[in-house]
Formats: C-alpha cells, sequence, structure tokens
C-alpha cells in the first residue's frame, strides 16, 4: 500500500533520477557548429559557460518534466524572456556568467517549490 508520507519523497527521487539521466546525456542547448549570435559563439568559446548551458537546460528540461501541465507555458514564457536578456550580453563574459548564474538559481527554486509542494 502506498503512503502519502512518502510521496514527497517518491517525487524528489524521480526528479533526481531525471535530473542524473538528462545531466548524463545532455547537450548544449546551442550547437556551436550553428551558432551565429554573438552571445551563442561567445559561450562555444568558453567550456565554462558551455558546462552552464548544459547545467541550465538540463534543469529547464526537469522543471518541465516535474511541473504541473497549467505552469509550463508560464515557464516557457519566462525562458524566452531570458534567452532575449541573454542575447543583450552579446559577448560580454561576466554579463553572460550572471545571466545564467541567475536563471539557474531561478530553476532550482521552481524545483524546490516542486520538491515542497509535489506537482499536484
Amino acid at each position: 500500500m502506498y503512503s502519502l508520507k512518502s510521496f514527497p519523497i517518491k517525487i524528489i527521487m524521480l526528479g533526481l533520477s531525471v535530473f542524473a539521466y538528462s545531466a548524463a546525456y545532455a547537450d548544449n542547448s546551442i550547437h556551436c557548429s550553428k551558432a551565429r549570435l554573438p552571445d551563442e559563439k561567445a559561450i562555444c568559446r568558453s567550456v565554462e559557460l558551455q558546462k552552464q548551458d548544459v547545467r541550465m537546460t538540463t534543469l529547464f528540461e526537469v522543471s518541465g518534466h516535474l511541473m504541473a501541465m497549467g505552469s509550463r507555458g508560464a515557464m516557457q514564457h519566462r525562458q524566452v524572456e531570458w534567452l532575449s536578456t541573454r542575447h543583450q550580453c552579446k559577448t560580454n563574459m561576466s554579463c553572460l556568467r550572471q545571466s545564467y548564474a541567475k536563471r539557474i538559481d531561478e530553476l532550482n527554486q521552481g524545483l524546490e517549490g516542486i520538491y515542497q509542494r509535489g506537482p499536484f
């Protein structure tokens, strides 16, 4: 029999499993051979930023899988807004690092909320 007390733990374990799987097979959201915008080219020249891009992409994908369907549109809209902001950084590495750090923090906070409430 399933217990409601174990439900949050199961959700956390599911999230961690999806995250681990995604992290193992994640790819940059930017295909460097096709990079055309200044921010994309700058990211492709930096291993650090490529790692941040993989991390952010993985968190975004995990969030999408765990988030309630009614909230996914807002999450996708926020991602588009973030991309617009990132594009404004152009080749400014400090700006790009800060942009990724802020977005990763936002996604982590969203996941924390899901872990606490559950996707229901």
